[in-house]
């Protein structure tokens, strides 16, 4: 039902992304993966790989993944694990899909969608979270930090549609009574750490990013949820981004690859707030830059996340021979000692974790 749902209102929306009166000419769907029985791990492990390892499904009580009923389930809850490093406490469990999707010429859009139903115990309604201002591993040592959370920010299944290339990810998450939007940029420190900051494509403050969009309730069940990318017929360094619940138009962010507050945009869109691009406090918003012209696929993620650390997120920080070092360069070291925050273990765990079932994840491709 969901996938016939939006494409039938595609036609309604396309204009929007891809510029007025662009005609398309064909469309194709391949539905990459549906669990249908028989369904084995090796047959899950042909199409997803775990770059990060298993993370909670590799710690007691063990894997609980299963495949039945043509759907992928999830028992993730309470969440295992936490690390007060990097993005990497944020990963409960992720898998990304072997196949990457190219994006279509300048006027058409690609679609990634699944349907997802997620239950989210533990969470807690505006839970704040607390922390101290300094290095990885240095609370409480800091200033007092503290911030409210979403549901999902506390636990939520997430899709993922995914760009290693330059580190461009827009992501669903869903939890049990609330969802919300995301557009990211992910620095070079996670998607390519040996990449040198004297390097044109290296990316760090001023291009990187993660901000909520919209936030919103749901009611519980399963929910077919899109991704649809396209890059402007008129201007093909431009592109557009546009998020869809069970067929309905939730969320749409133009000007791909440029922060929400950009100060290169010339209107404001309007979004949650949570997280400004200023890379510390004080610090000034990102300007991020266009990247339409330069993406060139994208593939599935999917799994099971929190979202509780401060932007942005300890960046620059690794551990030498005699504990966390500051790694940037020096005109950039303000990220590191202004903007790192350390979050102990029971703040990021506290009982939460995510029930998820995942399927009928599909591309589909809009050519001009």
């Amino acid at each position: 039902m969901g996938l016939r749902l939006v494409r039938a209102v595609a036609a309604g929306m396309l204009a929007a992304l891809v510029g007025a009166g662009s005609a398309l000419a064909g469309t194709t769907t391949v539905v990459y993966d549906d669990f249908t029985s028989p369904y084995k791990l090796a047959d899950y492990q042909a199409k997803w790989s775990n770059s990060f390892g298993l993370l909670d499904m590799g710690v007691p009580p063990g894997d609980t993944r299963t495949f039945n009923g043509n759907a992928f389930q999830i028992d993730d809850a309470p969440f295992r694990t936490s690390a007060d490093f990097s993005v990497f406490d944020h990963l409960k469990y992720i898998a990304i899909s072997n196949q990457a999707f190219a994006v279509p010429a300048p006027g058409g859009t690609l679609t990634l969608s699944a349907q997802i139903n997620a239950k989210t115990p533990g969470t807690q309604p505006g839970r704040v979270i607390h922390g101290t201002y300094g290095p990885p591993g240095s609370y409480p040592s800091g200033l007092a930090y503290s911030a409210p959370t979403f549901e999902g920010q506390q636990a939520g299944a997430v899709l993922n549609m995914v760009d290693f290339q330059t580190g461009q990810l827009f992501d669903w998450f869903v939890s049990g009574s609330r969802a919300f939007t995301l557009v990211e940029r992910l620095p070079s420190a996670v998607t390519n750490p040996t990449l040198p900051d004297t390097n044109p494509n290296w990316v760090g403050p001023g291009k990187m990013y993660t901000q909520i969009v919209d936030e919103f309730a749901v009611k519980p069940g399963t929910h077919t949820v899109a991704i649809r990318y396209g890059r402007s017929a008129s201007n093909p360094a431009t592109a557009s981004v546009q998020f869809l619940m069970d067929g309905r138009l939730v969320s749409t962010v133009d000007h791909v690859g440029l922060p929400l507050d950009s100060p290169l945009r010339t209107s404001a869109p309007s979004w949650t707030g949570v997280y400004p691009s200023a890379t510390y406090p004080g610090g000034a918003a990102a300007n991020g830059e266009e990247l339409g012209g330069v993406i060139q696929s994208f593939a599935f993620g999917h799994g099971t996340f929190s979202l509780l650390d401060a932007y942005p997120y300890q960046l620059g920080w690794a551990f030498g021979p005699f504990g966390p070092e500051c790694l940037l360069p020096v005109a950039l070291q303000a990220t590191c000692f202004q903007g790192s925050v350390s979050i102990p273990t029971s703040e990021r765990l506290f009982g939460q974790g995510v029930r998820a079932t995942f399927d009928k994840f599909t591309a589909t491709t809009a050519t001009p």
